[in-house]
């Protein structure tokens, strides 16, 4: 995958993505009643497309447990990856600057879970094919792929305000920001001539905030690449099955259960669909999806429902940063729950002996994490290692290797703003 296939030429933002840690994963297999990787013994961990590596190496300071690596064509990417983990003292994180073709030439173990967050629709046809045999080749059985994407039918809104960047871009000079910086001057002057068509899609109706509000790496990555192209569901579903690996469900909580996002004429419609691809898709069309965090499994075994109730309420969760309380949530055990988080991350299982069933507590901890309210963490992250790293980001502050997060005792990342 050369610099012709992809932008090369600005580096990507430095983002820590929840999602794609292990306590997230685990708690999404579990509510689909699928048995998680089992992590006791240690683990192994990959992502394709991995930045400048922020994700990896703080899950790796939090996970001494685990060996943590991170693939990305870019070799900038790859240097501040390494120079952040040699500050920080994580030897569990390692490197690589290949394309994903090249992989195959890498003494790499098989993986526990595999990851790549966002790049499977900004790169072409045979990139993705790549990444795919990846995972063929090196998921274990019982390992879970995540796979976050632009999908259809939500980005329609949007294509003709990339494709006329990408036209635009093409035509200008400089590097990729000031070739988008030409470009949005002529997007937002037929905007103001009312070329309507420009704002059918959520990016071309906010156009001029978001550019306010993101970095011009943002806009880069998520327009100019010459591939991109978004997906249908059942599309990826397709590729996905040639390597055999099953849906298990999403990273985005609230989407296993349907009652959090559908009212109930939209739910039995869906519930009527015999093929689960096609209730997955008929989904996508009634929440005009355009963004997906999508889990598969190779050979996952799935629970019995009282295995999954208490592996729930065993799971470790925190109060989710910044905390959202405008859904209020008034039943005992979810205002028990949220009380007891109040103290720090900790497991739901302590109330079951103040009285709360087990079955009120699985459903009120589903319903608090499909709201936002909480997020699944660690159960016992390493303290030192979140201190070194927090060291480091402190150290970085107001510099060019800034990278705006600080990690939490539970081993997640926020935003520093959001502190």
């Amino acid at each position: 995958m050369d610099s012709a296939r992809y932008v090369t030429d600005v580096p990507y933002a430095r983002r820590y993505v929840r999602e794609l840690s292990p306590a997230w994963l685990d708690f999404t297999a579990l509510i689909c009643g699928f048995q998680p990787p089992p992590r006791g013994s240690g683990f192994a961990w990959c992502e394709l497309g991995c930045g400048h590596g922020v994700t990896p190496a703080l899950l790796a300071a939090a996970h001494p447990e685990g060996r943590f690596i991170g693939i990305d064509l870019m070799p900038q990417h790859v240097e501040f990856a390494e120079r952040l983990c040699r500050e920080a003292e994580i030897t569990n994180a390692s490197f690589q600057a290949v394309d994903f073709a090249a992989t195959q030439a890498l003494d790499l173990p098989r993986f526990d879970y595999v990851v790549a967050h966002g790049v499977y629709t900004w790169v072409d046809a045979s990139a993705q094919a790549e990444l795919l045999r990846f995972a063929g080749r090196h998921l274990k059985p019982g390992g879970l792929l995540y796979l976050s994407y632009d999908c259809l039918p939500g980005w329609a809104g949007d294509m003709p305000l990339q494709h006329l960047l990408r036209v635009l871009t093409e035509r200008a000079q400089g590097d990729s920001i000031a070739r988008l910086d030409s470009a949005d001057k002529i997007v937002t002057a037929l905007q103001g001539l009312g070329a309507d068509v420009l704002r059918l899609g959520a990016m071309g109706r906010e156009w001029e905030e978001l550019r306010g509000k993101l970095p011009p790496s943002y806009f880069v990555h998520q327009f100019l690449p010459p591939a991109w192209k978004p997906l249908y569901v059942t599309e990826l579903r397709q590729a996905v099955s040639g390597i055999g690996l099953t849906p298990i469900g999403s990273a985005t909580i609230r989407e296993n259960v349907d009652a959090f996002t559908l009212d109930r004429p939209a739910r039995e419609l869906v519930a009527a669909a015999s093929d689960p691809d096609l209730r997955e898709l008929l989904r996508d069309y009634l929440l005009q999806k355009r963004f997906r965090r999508d889990v598969f499994g190779r050979d996952v075994p799935a629970l019995d429902e009282a295995t999954v109730r208490a592996r729930i309420c065993g799971s470790t969760f925190m109060l989710s940063h910044p905390q959202d309380a405008t859904v209020p949530f008034n039943h005992p055990s979810a205002q028990a729950l949220l009380a007891l988080l109040e103290g720090g991350a900790a497991a739901p299982i302590a109330l079951a002996d103040q009285g709360h069933s087990i079955d009120a507590l699985v459903a009120q901890i589903i319903a608090l994490a499909s709201a936002g309210r909480t997020w699944p963490v660690a159960a016992d992250p390493d303290r030192e290692g979140i201190e070194r790293v927090n060291a480091v980001l402190r150290r970085r502050t107001g510099t060019p290797d800034e990278i705006a997060f600080t990690m939490l005792p539970s081993g997640m990342a926020i935003d520093r703003e959001d502190r």
